[in-house]
């Protein structure tokens, strides 16, 4: 496994151990869906899916655009009243000098 994957697969991890502290339920999704690393159930009924960028540079428009796009055509998948409850959204991961990831919501779409 590559350095670039393990960080990612850490990053994603560390998101979806936030989300469960939050009450919410997080399952993985890549490598099965390359548009999306997660998908979280939110407390409230909600769904999202979510796209984790662990990189330390920020991100710059092109890949946001390739992730939109992503998430928009995997939400179109879905049947119609489940896609009216989904939330799209891009985090942005970078990891602390104190070993901790910080999360920014770079995206969002509901």
């Amino acid at each position: 496994m590559s350095a670039r994957k393990r960080k990612g697969d850490a990053g994603e991890a560390a998101y979806a151990e936030r989300c469960e502290l939050e009450g919410h339920v997080a399952y993985p999704l890549s490598p099965s869906f390359p548009t999306a690393d997660l998908l979280v159930l939110r407390s409230d009924g909600s769904i999202e899916l979510v796209e984790v960028k662990t990189w330390a540079r920020p991100l710059n428009p092109e890949t946001i655009q390739k992730v939109t796009l992503g998430l928009y055509a995997l939400r179109s998948m879905m049947p119609p009243i489940q896609r009216r409850r989904c939330i799209l959204k891009l985090v942005h991961a970078v990891k602390g000098e104190d070993g901790a990831y910080r999360f920014a919501e770079t995206w969002r779409f509901p």
